[in-house]
């Protein structure tokens, strides 16, 4: 509980100086920023690629909802505690910022995407797996 509350706190910091904040109240983070983020045991992260892409390599931890299926929104509804919250990516972060806006507009509170998905990840050397 303490880890939590210390790791908002320097995220929320951090981002005073470096986040993109949208109106939407979804933060986009680095791929250092994002991986403290999800090293949080409360934060939900979820790889919004294809079942092909997320099969060719992911970030550990990672459930996969695919953003492209028609049913995308009722899957991260039935799947996700909009209490608890929500990291996303994709492969650029274009796919997970829309997906991060459904899942606002849907009541989940606390939403960050990953800044250039999984290309700046592997750009940060940071480990994925298959």
């Amino acid at each position: 509980m303490m880890k939590s509350f210390l790791t908002t706190i320097l995220i929320s910091m951090m981002c005073l100086f470096s986040c993109q904040t949208h109106p939407e109240g979804i933060t986009t983070l680095s791929a250092s920023q994002f991986n403290k983020i999800i090293a949080d045991d409360d934060v939900q992260l979820v790889d919004v690629r294809t079942p092909e892409e997320y099969a060719e390599g992911h970030i550990a931890g990672s459930i996969m909802i695919d953003y492209r299926a028609d049913d995308f929104a009722d899957k991260a509804v039935s799947s996700l505690n909009k209490n608890r919250p929500v990291a996303v990516y994709c492969l650029r972060g274009i796919r997970s910022l829309s997906a991060a806006e459904i899942l606002e507009s849907n009541g989940f509170k606390t939403i960050y995407n990953l800044e250039g998905g999984v290309t700046e990840w592997n750009e940060a050397q940071l480990p994925l797996v298959k």
